[in-house]
């Protein structure tokens, strides 16, 4: 993710965000309270496709853990291919009162990885490429390439590193921004083979996917996963759709604080949305994520030999193909520009749990409660 830059009420209405606080003052009595006291109101319940017999018990505990912690954002937990539990809470606007609810979209930033390694893995299943492909094949003026294979890139040990953030400080094109990372990138020998957590490399791994097939990313990703699962809730962060509702992203300048006063807006610059290439560009509902997550696990897109290959490990880290693997639990996780997603998923897509949050705060880290709900999901 880029450097964090934070907006106040007062410069979101000046750079075109509305944040109307006189309206806040015709909200009911409780609603003013929650939001002067920093407390997220819950705005969705669980649905009429929710599996009734766990939703008490279930909810109960859940609801426990989000109180605790404080949660802006949608949660969606999946056991036996059917949600047994789905909350949304929070403003996915506070400026115009909007709540947040099961048809939100949020950024999915690092999430989207796992996706895009899918993508790639789907051509070395079709055999127009191979994870055994030197880096060289495709961009030979990338330092160290001829050492580098895309199975390293995949599992974050090919000794890349890129000085500064990823892409330039203007829009261009994937290919005009992969030229600018390449000539900020350098390969370090001593890191070759061992885990070191660098987007470049997945960068990369777009402009082959582009090169291979012809195709930009965005029209690659638009037809594996939005056309072919009919997703509603699934937008570009540079596109706008006047049927998906992009929340907003939320964070305190101090991150020692857990509060939720919604005070401080991550305003995003324009072209980080597309610097973020294949890494961090897309916003989707967590509907749609699992969705998307169930198709690499447990659809037609990938065969069993595929997915058993592209999520080996390549380090002691467990990081294969854009997710971390442990005994049936394949979990990932984003931060940036306001927002943090987690989604743990079973090996066999049937079980999981996908959390995003519009109000990332360094001190209430969503990933252990994520976890905590995942494993009560597996008893």
């Amino acid at each position: 993710m880029k450097n964090n830059l934070y907006l106040t009420i007062k410069e979101g209405i000046q750079t075109g965000f509305k944040v109307n606080i006189m309206k806040k003052m015709f909200l009911p009595i409780l609603m003013l309270s929650s939001a002067l006291l920093g407390i997220a109101p819950s705005t969705a319940c669980v649905d009429s496709l929710v599996d009734t017999n766990y939703t008490d018990e279930f909810a109960q505990k859940a609801n426990k853990i989000l109180d605790q912690k404080g949660f802006s954002g949608s949660l969606l937990v999946v056991k036996n291919g059917k949600p047994i539990f789905e909350t949304s809470r929070g403003y996915s606007n506070y400026g115009t009162s909007l709540y947040n609810n099961d048809e939100t979209s949020y950024e999915i930033d690092s999430i989207q990885k796992n996706l895009t390694a899918a993508m790639v893995m789907k051509l070395v299943q079709e055999n127009k490429l191979s994870l055994n492909d030197k880096l060289s094949q495709f961009y030979p003026e990338v330092p160290g390439s001829n050492n580098i294979t895309l199975r390293q890139m995949m599992a974050m040990t090919s000794g890349l590193m890129l000085k500064g953030d990823v892409g330039p400080y203007r829009v261009m094109s994937d290919s005009e921004i992969i030229n600018a990372d390449i000539k900020n990138t350098k390969y370090i020998s001593l890191l070759h083979d061992k885990w070191n957590y660098q987007a470049i490399n997945f960068n990369l791994l777009c402009g082959i996917l582009e090169k291979v097939t012809g195709k930009t990313y965005q029209q690659l990703f638009t037809e594996t996963y939005t056309n072919k699962l009919n997703l509603k809730h699934t937008i570009f962060a540079y596109d706008y759709s006047p049927d998906v509702v992009k929340a907003i992203g939320y964070n305190n300048p101090n991150p020692l604080s857990i509060k939720m006063d919604y005070q401080n807006i991550f305003y995003t610059k324009r072209y980080y949305e597309y610097d973020e290439l294949g890494t961090g560009q897309v916003f989707m509902s967590a509907n749609d994520l699992y969705k998307a997550e169930e198709y690499i696990m447990n659809g037609s897109m990938l065969t069993k030999k595929s997915r058993d290959e592209l999520f080996v490990p390549g380090s002691i880290s467990t990081y294969g193909g854009g997710m971390y693997h442990g005994k049936d639990d394949n979990y990932a996780n984003g931060w940036g520009y306001g927002f943090q997603g987690v989604v743990h998923i079973s090996d066999d897509g049937k079980t999981a749990v996908v959390a995003l949050e519009n109000y990332s705060r360094k001190a209430a880290d969503v990933k252990p409660f994520v976890k905590q709900i995942y494993q009560m999901a597996n008893d």
